[in-house]
């Protein structure tokens, strides 16, 4: 029984294995794309109908809307699907300093982003071009693929008697909870290595994400803001991007130079 338990596991991750396209992590996918996208086109609306958003015409929106028409051919370029996504970027009135790209290609940018931060153009498609890459990268899909196999295993378990049915109650609960969970550092350290490619490749200039973080930094002390909060460590997270630098000056250079 528990042979077959497992050969039925095995089963799902294998259909539902995927091979990151820049880093080449293996990645479990069973949670259909299309079905995330418009969960999060969905979650999208709501944000915009509950929220305050400025309108398209405010130069704020309209600088957010320029740097991430930019990046978005490069994204396209490394997930080609992403060219079928109904990408839209807005900005909210709120003044933490956060930023967000959902599946599917709906972007946020907060006004304390902006306003507290005043980034460059350098430093904000920094942030973006970040956001971006946890997009194209599927990870709030993987979270979902991960969720869902736990709770895949759990009914299995339960139907050849492995759990008891209250026990497989509350870990599909914890599972459910882990979908809303904030990303995996490895997740971060992913989008941090995908992000500063598209920024570059975009022709923004790579060593913006290093004074970037030094003003993530300054704000709200040694903890930064929440933003950060499940963010690898930023002294480290800076001396990683300090030496990835030399190896996107050159593409960077290169989109410079091409335009």
């Amino acid at each position: 029984m528990s042979r077959l338990f497992g050969l039925l596991l095995l089963s799902v991750w294998l259909v539902g294995c995927a091979t990151h396209p820049v880093t080449g992590r293996s990645q479990l996918m069973i949670m259909p794309e299309g079905q995330a996208n418009q969960m999060a086109y969905q979650a999208y609306a709501q944000m915009a109908d509950k929220g305050d958003v400025l309108p398209a015409s405010d130069s704020a929106s309209r600088r957010v809307a320029a740097i991430t028409q930019r990046i978005i051919p490069h994204a396209v370029r490394i997930y080609p699907e992403a060219s079928r996504w109904a990408w839209e970027t807005r900005v909210f009135r709120d003044d933490s300093i956060n930023a967000f790209a959902m599946a599917g290609g709906k972007i946020g940018v907060n006004t304390g982003m902006l306003d507290r931060l005043r980034p460059t153009d350098d430093e904000l498609a920094q942030v973006i071009a970040h956001e971006v890459a946890h997009a194209i990268s599927a990870h709030t899909r993987e979270k979902m693929s991960i969720a869902m196999s736990q709770e895949l295993g759990l009914s299995m378990a339960t139907a050849l008697g492995g759990l008891d049915a209250r026990t497989a109650d509350m870990a599909r609960q914890a599972a459910t909870v882990a979908v809303g969970l904030p990303y995996s550092r490895r997740m971060e350290s992913e989008a941090d290595e995908v992000g500063l490619l598209l920024a570059a490749r975009a022709g923004f200039d790579p060593r913006a994400a290093v004074s970037l973080w030094q003003k993530m930094q300054r704000q709200g002390g040694s903890a930064g803001p929440e933003w950060l909060s499940t963010h690898p460590d930023s002294g480290r997270r800076i001396e990683e991007l300090q030496r990835a630098i030399p190896r996107m000056m050159p593409i960077y250079q290169q989109a410079v130079g091409g335009r």
